[in-house]
């Protein structure tokens, strides 16, 4: 049916295409809702993978003999008072 001004389209039509559109929405989504879940899953097993690298490298470096001489360095505290030198040098007066 048309008139004078505009085409005019049944109501059964527009709602036939207002349903389509709306499946169409619906299918996309779940599409992207599985498509993140994959995203996500990887995401989260390669967070996880990096928190345990993360602590075997410290662990590795904690275990390493140059940690462990580098330990034992910040416990002695060096006191260059009393050095050989010095020593000499108070005996002499």
């Amino acid at each position: 049916m048309e008139t004078i001004y505009t085409k005019h389209r049944p109501a059964h039509e527009i709602l036939m295409e207002y349903y389509w559109y709306c499946d169409h929405r619906s299918m996309i989504e779940d599409e992207w809702r599985i498509e993140d879940q994959k995203y996500k899953n990887h995401c989260d097993s390669l967070y996880k993978k990096y928190i345990q690298t993360v602590a075997l490298e410290k662990r590795i470096k904690e275990d390493s003999k140059s940690a462990k001489v580098a330990q034992k360095l910040e416990k002695i505290k060096a006191d260059y008072s009393d050095t050989i030198l010095l020593k000499k040098l108070k005996n002499k007066k």
